[in-house]
């Protein structure tokens, strides 16, 4: 088996400006009018219920303002995981479902309270030193560790979730190009 050590060299031209789409910014046309095509999509989501799925499945809801679709993985729970929301435009005959990939919103509002509370403390350590308080010094890492904790638990929960986006617009793609029901 061959290993190619070359490094990764892109087809399009590098631009010194920022691309005008996120990487995480996604977009499914299909040849079907926004109806139908909600219908094939909704047809290959499962809703969420009580009891988990045993199997490997897109989950969510599928309406044409509002698609919220997320991978289920059987026995695995990732809060850092990619959830896909977006939703259907009609463009000529066909329609296509825009959105974006980004973690839950409440993981972000924890995330930014977490984020937030760290930088807290350790402006509030800092006041303490300059202030002259005794052994406040030992107040400082504090801080740093709980800005390392929340970064290396959001590291780890994407490591754990690197392949959703790809698996997740493989499933919308193929359910969007599915045949008609009959």
């Amino acid at each position: 088996m061959s290993y190619d050590a070359r490094p990764l060299v892109h087809d399009c031209a590098m631009s010194a400006r920022l691309p005008a789409t996120s990487p995480r910014d996604a977009r499914f046309a299909t040849a079907h009018a926004p109806d139908v095509a909600v219908s094939r999509l909704a047809a290959g989501a499962q809703r969420r219920g009580i009891l988990p799925p045993r199997e490997e499945v897109m989950i969510g809801r599928v309406k044409e303002r509002r698609v919220v679709l997320e991978r289920h993985v059987p026995r695995t729970r990732n809060a850092f995981k990619p959830v896909f929301v977006g939703r259907f435009q009609p463009v000529g005959a066909g329609s296509v479902l825009v959105g974006r990939f980004a973690m839950h919103w409440s993981v972000r509002a924890f995330l930014a309270f977490w984020f937030g509370f760290a930088v807290l403390w350790t402006g509030g350590a800092v006041v303490q030193v300059i202030a002259g308080t005794p052994r406040a010094w030992l107040l400082l890492p504090v801080g740093g560790v709980l800005g390392l904790i929340g970064a290396g638990l959001v590291a780890f929960g994407r490591s754990l979730a690197q392949t959703d986006i790809a698996w997740l617009s493989a499933r919308i793609t193929a359910a969007l190009d599915s045949p008609p029901d009959r």
